[in-house]
């Protein structure tokens, strides 16, 4: 198990009910025009659906820490231990 993760990005739609994608953007240095997109599945720690996490709205920056776990039915998800919101 991977103890400690720090994710950082945008928060995108709630699925499940209680989960957030978080969504990151990364450029190739020998392509600048092409952007990598990652949407990452994040759930606070909590686990309900009423939270701070899917409270914030669609596009905020937001900065977690946590560490990975999984799900039988969609994999790997960020479970979130640490949110901050930063307004851009």
């Amino acid at each position: 198990m991977i103890s400690d993760i720090v994710l950082t990005g945008f928060l995108k739609d709630i699925f499940h009910e209680k989960y957030r994608i978080v969504e990151t953007k990364t450029s190739d240095v020998f392509k600048p025009t092409e952007d990598y997109v990652s949407q990452i599945p994040v759930l606070y720690w909590t686990r309900e659906a009423s939270n701070p996490l899917n409270r914030a709205d669609n596009d905020t920056f937001v900065i977690i820490r946590g560490h990975l776990e999984s799900d039988n039915e969609f994999g790997l998800y960020v479970l979130a231990e640490n949110v901050q919101f930063l307004k851009v």
